[in-house]
């Protein structure tokens, strides 16, 4: 009787033994296939995630591509503009006059008016002079022009538009000592109009005497 107790007391504990291996075995399975389930979980949404990045930063380089190119197609246009305006400025202003013609006064003063040449915002008259008077004289004698004054040089163009003089005003008068020689400059504020044909250029146009000696130049062809 003893013995048959202890027996059944030994499978018990054997059975238990069994079971309880068994079942830590199962919960250990059971915890791996968790772990690798999470795995496999966590590497899916990395994936995912980088999928979408790539996707992401694929269209923003797109767009970068495309406000570049819109940047580009911006910039071509302004410099086709630019180019255009620049080209028809060149077209809208006439040659330079090449004139080389001198003229002299009874009292000795001569003026050779060599050249009228045409910028955007003004026109330039380029001439020589020298006095042999004895005295000095002034080869512009009102000075530059100021309100209704045309100053004592004068440009007008056959269309009855006046350019007025403009100089520093200690320099406008163009003094000339006795025996003195200038290559001067004289600049005319404005674009030459679009429809005038010819020029008169005027020194001292409202005075003529010794002093202020007058040299007048008329129908000058303008040559566009």
């Amino acid at each position: 009787m003893y013995k048959r107790s202890f027996i059944l007391l030994f499978t018990l504990i054997f059975t238990i033994v069994v079971v309880a291996g068994c079942s830590n075995s199962s919960n250990e399975s059971t915890e791996q296939d968790n772990a690798e389930e999470d795995s496999q979980s966590e590497e899916n949404e990395e994936q995912d995630n980088s999928e979408n990045n790539s996707h992401v930063d694929d269209d923003e380089e797109s767009d970068i591509q495309n406000e570049n190119n819109e940047t580009n197609d911006n910039n071509d246009e302004a410099n086709n503009e630019e180019s255009e305006l620049s080209n028809n400025k060149d077209v809208d202003l006439p040659e330079t006059i090449e004139i080389n013609d001198e003229t002299h006064t009874d009292t000795g003063v001569s003026l050779e008016l060599e050249s009228i040449s045409f910028e955007e915002d003004h026109i330039a008259v380029d001439f020589n002079a020298e006095n042999q008077s004895g005295f000095e004289v002034t080869l512009a004698s009102l000075g530059r022009a100021e309100g209704d004054n045309l100053g004592g040089i004068t440009l007008q163009d056959d269309t009855g538009y006046d350019y007025r003089y403009v100089a520093e005003s200690e320099e406008s008068f163009i003094n000339l000592e006795d025996q003195e020689k200038v290559n001067a400059t004289v600049r005319f504020v404005g674009t030459v109009q679009d429809d005038a044909k010819t020029l008169t250029l005027k020194f001292n146009p409202e005075v003529d005497n010794e002093i202020a000696p007058k040299f007048s130049y008329e129908d000058i062809e303008i040559k566009w």
